[in-house]
């Protein structure tokens, strides 16, 4: 019996270490980039770098109410039909709850200091991001084990458009993509941690596409840092733009890599 026990509290301790992540992550993002004067400016020179567009291209100019609730139900029937009631719930839910909570934390909890611009509003987190995070992640639950890989793949390249679309037109700043991608990945993390667990399959596609999502995006994460340190000292804000967009980039594909761990982990009844 102490096998499957230890193997559960291993897979469980897991599901901890993702919610931690984002949540570090979330955190992080608002107190450098929104409550601190240095993060301000950095952050300044990425939208400097930028060329506001209020007409954006596709996949940034598909978010709507309806958009969102007809994916949304989608992915609640497949999910059904798929793996079950609970699944189903996940899936409409979860994304429900966090786009909600990300426009109240934006409009009416957190704020953002004027440490360099008079009655700057606070965009922290992104409603765009939290939409395509919580509906990629949806996706990759939703959907059959065999092809989950894949979805969270798709999901990435996905994320990382919407990503560098946000800080190209200047809809948004690094730390409100990153807070966006933290409440979905933590959101995920945590209604997960409450389900029964099941051991992942020994897929070699799932592997191959967790290990490749995680290696992909420290590499871009860590570009993003030489990037950053090379902008400031040169003031370019082309460069520093690039590098927030490298970030964002990253980080999504780490929240598509965590959505792939966490909807493999999480029991499904139907063994879908």
């Amino acid at each position: 019996m102490s096998i499957p026990i230890a193997s559960n509290a291993h897979r469980r301790l897991r599901v901890v270490w993702i919610l931690l992540f984002w949540l570090t992550v979330g955190a992080a993002a608002y107190i450098f980039g929104v409550l601190s004067s240095t993060g301000q400016a950095v952050e300044d020179h990425v939208l400097a770098g930028s060329e506001f567009n209020t007409h954006p291209p596709a996949p940034l100019s598909l978010v709507s109410p309806f958009s969102i609730g007809v994916a949304l139900v989608a992915l609640g029937l497949v999910a059904l039909w798929v793996h079950g009631i609970a699944r189903a719930l996940t899936v409409t839910l979860v994304p429900a709850v966090a786009i909600v909570a990300s426009q109240l934390l934006k409009s009416e909890v957190l704020g953002r200091p004027d440490f360099l611009t008079l009655a700057a509003e606070n965009t922290f987190p992104s409603g765009h991001m939290t939409v395509f995070a919580t509906v990629v992640g949806a996706a990759v639950f939703a959907l059959p084990r065999r092809i989950q890989a894949i979805a969270a793949v798709g999901g990435a390249v996905l994320l990382s458009v919407v990503s560098w679309q946000l800080l190209a037109f200047g809809w948004h700043r690094p730390s409100d993509v990153l807070g966006a991608l933290a409440l979905a990945g933590a959101g995920f993390a945590a209604v997960t941690l409450l389900t029964p667990l099941q051991r992942p399959p020994g897929v070699w596609l799932l592997r191959t596409a967790s290990v490749g999502l995680a290696l992909a995006g420290w590499l871009a994460a860590g570009v993003a840092i030489v990037l950053t340190l090379l902008a400031w000292q040169s003031g370019s804000t082309d460069m520093m733009l690039n590098a927030g967009q490298s970030g964002c980039i990253g980080l999504s594909l780490l929240a598509a890599h965590s959505l792939l761990r966490l909807a493999v982990l999480a029991h499904s009844p139907k063994g879908g």
